[in-house]
């Protein structure tokens, strides 16, 4: 982590002191340093899993807010042990339903806020505000400010510096009285971004709140209902606002994979005779499959026909503009690990037909690891041309993806993400 000289402990203040103290502390610190010219990053960070473990005992303090690998590890042997499906994420409700029933409901070191991830400290964010919400109930606000400055390599050059906010207190709290701060502490000269850093159940009219203060928008629709993550997104794009969506920014590998094997000239004739494709997942999330079948039926200009739902799978049907139907399915798979982030890809079959002749066919098979293409073979599939791609699967956490989106500065909606929405929407629309 890159190092950062913090000017002060994080000190208690009301918060009706904070705009003041912090105007001073920049004129007391260095007259000629007053703040990175950046933008404001306010970060809605739960942290349910670690609170209920730390409460439960299976976890040390104090509360830190990042998802480290020990907490990763606690909670799906936890799951394992518990008896719940092996398909039940770390960050599932039926989870935090379980810990809750054993809460011991002690105070613990909450460092929430306080120190955040060096590929985010690097971007030199202005400003800082963690709006920590508690699992305690009738908690009322606490709020802590600190300022930072991010040590540079090169000692001939000036600090960047910038401060941290922390709102502590329950839902109800932050609801009542945390939004009411955030407006006091606004830049407004600078972009401001909300990462939603948790579930799109949770606290809608905290979300609904800043979805209607133009704020850049960083969420992950692995985290809540499809319906809910569907509606957000539908809403959204009607309003005009940024969509930024980790559960997008992690299907980049199957899309870069998928686009290099037809990469070849020789090979694009294979995508003019598509006719079926089989997205596996892990869990029963269906909407990073969604995504991605989306986005091949728009770059191939497919029309969107019909859905269905056979039993666990999802069929969805699309025509060309030459009347064939393309049939894919999404196939929710059991796996005997829990996973980190809901319906995540984990295997893709693309079969194309261009001959009555079997060996004349083609079929394309990705998988996140070789077991996962060797299931995808069965079916007689080894009697067609077969192109195999193991897609890399490295876990980056979240504070990673989200500096990517910082860094790039993305005020609007990509536009492949966008035409994917567009679809998606369609066809969770028609089958419900």
């Amino acid at each position: 982590m890159k190092p950062q000289l913090t000017l002060q402990t994080p000190l208690e203040l009301p918060h009706q002191e904070i705009s003041d103290y912090l105007n001073q502390l920049w004129i007391s610190e260095d007259k000629d340093n007053s703040g990175a010219n950046t933008f404001t990053l306010i970060v809605w960070q739960p942290a349910w899993l670690e609170q209920c473990l730390v409460q439960t005992g299976l976890l040390n303090g104090p509360i830190t807010g990042n998802l480290s690998p020990e907490i990763i590890e606690i909670a799906k042997n936890f799951i394992l042990d518990a008896g719940l499906p092996h398909t039940t994420s770390i960050n599932s409700d039926e989870l935090f339903n379980l810990l809750k029933k054993n809460l011991s409901n002690k105070d613990f070191e909450d460092f929430r806020g306080q120190f955040f991830e060096s590929s985010i400290s690097t971007l030199n964010p202005r400003r800082l505000i963690t709006l920590a919400p508690t699992l305690k109930n009738n908690s009322e606000i606490k709020t802590f400010v600190s300022a930072y400055c991010p040590l540079s390599d090169s000692s001939g050059m000036q600090p960047i510096c910038g401060d941290l906010v922390v709102i502590r207190g329950d839902s109800h709290s932050i609801n009542q009285k945390g939004l009411k701060i955030i407006d006091e502490l606004a830049i407004k000269e600078l972009p401001s971004w909300l990462w939603w850093n948790g579930s799109l159940d949770e606290s809608p009219e905290i979300f609904d709140y800043f979805t209607n203060h133009g704020l850049r928008l960083i969420i992950d629709t692995a985290l809540g209902s499809p319906n809910r993550c569907l509606k957000v997104l539908d809403y959204l794009r009607k309003s005009n606002k940024a969509i930024n969506d980790l559960n997008w920014v992690r299907l980049k590998s199957w899309r870069e994979s998928l686009a290099m094997i037809f990469d070849p000239p020789a090979r694009r004739p294979i995508l003019d005779h598509i006719s079926d494709i089989d997205v596996d997942i892990a869990g029963e999330h269906i909407l990073q499959a969604l995504f991605l079948i989306s986005w091949i039926s728009d770059k191939l200009d497919w029309t969107f026909a019909k859905v269905q739902r056979d039993k666990e799978l999802m069929k969805i049907e699309f025509e060309r503009k030459n009347g064939e139907r393309i049939s894919t399915s999404i196939n929710p798979l059991p796996l005997g690990n829990p996973s980190i982030h809901l319906g995540q890809v984990i295997g893709l079959r693309l079969i194309s037909k261009i001959s009555e002749v079997q060996k004349n066919n083609t079929c394309v098979i990705l998988g996140c690891e070789s077991v996962e293409c060797i299931r995808l073979e069965a079916g007689g599939m080894a009697d067609m041309q077969l192109i195999e791609q193991v897609v890399p699967y490295s876990f980056s956490s979240s504070e990673s993806d989200v500096s990517k989106l910082l860094a790039s500065s993305r005020g609007n909606t990509s536009p492949l993400f966008e035409n994917t929405i567009k679809i998606a929407l369609q066809i969770f629309k028609s089958f419900n």
